[in-house]
């Protein structure tokens, strides 16, 4: 016997006007998440009936045909299919590859205008957008005093952004924070965690609908963000509102800004807007220009400032667990971070071919490459910019153009960095962590400041946060 809640939610689904309401609905938040589960769909408008006086489908669609997207049942039907399931600290390899990598880079990048700007996107309770204004008070205040910092946190829920304005939460959303973290940045209230008046000062909120608002939009603030987190949104979304977004989080960022999404979200389209960079556990997306030809460059350069992950979309994991470990291989890892939460691995992205164009650019940077090498024989960079490329295409031997770079250069730090790098992808856990080693030791007596050769304006200091996150946990 079927439950009477079960009877109605059925009755529901085979209703006539239930495809048009269904339709109507994903059309305008983008939900595409429902477009095949009728049931789950017919269960959130069970919960909206009645509504008022109304009580079918009929009356309902009707009602919300009246009152459109912005009218309050339309957002209460929105706060029913919408997710709001986060925490503070979620997927912490990410936040990590921000504090070491992508914050230092913005804080020298904006030196001048002393502004920062970040967007988490589909915010819903807020947890995503504290944790920023946290991380940037616990690790960044010194170089943040007279800055300007703006975090933005924007989502179509407008129950979860009053949540997230009170920003009072229970023990789901602050689960795995330490003791002394949880002190440190919120207060007791009743059975409630309050996040600190303190960490509260730079982070905003509003509605926005990544579907129908228009990106960038500058009244309203949506542009010019040197970081934008995206997390979890898409996999809701179909391939062609995925496609337009993508580009419009594209036009949003600053040059050379940051993009994060979820582990499930990359892709094609990211590799051909964004530069993957890759580091422990995590991916980060850069924006890249604008120009192919200037883009295939900037991806097979060795002027190219961060360790680019190879074009065949090598999935980015934590230290210890290469992509293709060989089944003769029994080395293991000196150590693996043990304090921190473990991720998804990241997907590679299909396998794509490039087209003509881009093979043609890609080959040109490869024997302009091998002609340098022949021509400077003795230059250890010229060594360094063909293993780069070679690992870029998967072409040649780039550990030995690596290796012979060292030869000639001993203290090439970024050679032993991209050769530590390459021994990781091909499952030689030992010689990458030796070398990453070597890379860190050759630093140690370098100010801070100094610009690393061939970085493209990479600094020591943001080199070692880079090899910090190989190496933590690491003994002795």
């Amino acid at each position: 016997m079927m439950s009477s809640s079960a009877a109605t939610i059925e009755a529901i689904r085979r209703d006539p006007h239930f495809p048009r309401l269904k339709a109507m609905v994903i059309d305008a938040t983008g939900l595409a998440y429902y477009a095949d589960k009728d049931s789950a769909f017919a269960e959130r408008i069970n919960r909206r009936l009645p509504f008022g006086r109304i009580a079918t489908v009929a009356g309902y669609l009707a009602a919300l045909e009246a009152e459109g997207p912005g009218g309050a049942e339309y957002q209460g039907l929105i706060n029913e299919l919408a997710v709001g399931e986060t925490f503070f600290f979620r997927y912490i390899e990410q936040f990590d590859a921000l504090r070491a990598v992508a914050i230092p880079e913005c804080l020298r990048r904006n030196q001048s205008s002393r502004l920062l700007r970040i967007w988490s996107a589909g915010c819903s309770i807020g947890p995503e957008a504290y944790t920023l204004e946290i991380l940037l008070k616990q690790h960044f205040a010194a170089q943040l005093e007279g800055w300007q910092v703006h975090i933005l946190g924007t989502d179509i829920n407008g129950a979860f952004l009053e949540q997230a304005r009170r920003g009072a939460y229970g023990d789901w959303a602050v689960r795995g924070l330490s003791p002394d973290t949880l002190e440190a940045c919120f207060d007791r209230e009743d059975k409630l965690w309050s996040v600190k008046p303190k960490y509260r000062q730079w982070t905003s909120f509003m509605p926005f609908n990544l579907v129908d608002g228009t990106i960038p939009s500058y009244p309203h603030g949506i542009g010019h963000f040197d970081i934008i987190l995206c997390r979890n949104v898409m996999i809701y979304f179909d391939e062609a509102t995925r496609h337009r977004l993508l580009g419009d989080l594209h036009k949003a960022l600053a040059e050379g800004g940051w993009l994060v999404v979820g582990h499930a979200e990359a892709g094609p389209q990211m590799n051909e807007l964004f530069i993957p960079v890759s580091v422990p556990g995590a991916t980060l997306y850069r924006k890249q220009p604008d120009t192919p030809a200037t883009a295939a460059v900037s991806r097979s350069s060795t002027a190219s400032l961060l360790p680019v992950a190879p074009a065949t979309g090598i999935a980015s994991r934590r230290a210890g667990k290469p992509a293709a470990k060989p089944a003769t291989d029994t080395t293991q890892p000196a150590s693996v971070p043990r304090t921190r939460r473990a991720a998804p691995a990241a997907p590679p992205a299909d396998p794509t071919p490039p087209d003509t164009a881009e093979t043609n650019e890609r080959s040109s940077v490869l024997e302009a490459c091998l002609a340098r090498v022949e021509a400077q024989r003795l230059d250890p960079a010229a060594h360094y910019h063909l293993g780069l490329v070679e690992e870029e295409l998967g072409v040649g031997d780039p550990v030995a153009a690596f290796k012979r770079a060292l030869y000639l250069d001993p203290r090439f730090v970024l050679a032993d960095y991209h050769l530590a790098l390459a021994y990781w992808r091909r499952g030689r856990l030992l010689p990458a962590q030796r070398h990453f080693r070597n890379a860190r030791e050759a630093l140690e007596s370098r100010p801070d400041g100094e610009a690393v050769t061939e970085g493209g304006g990479l600094t020591v200091q943001e080199l070692r946060g880079m090899l910090d996150l190989w190496l933590t946990g690491e003994e002795g």
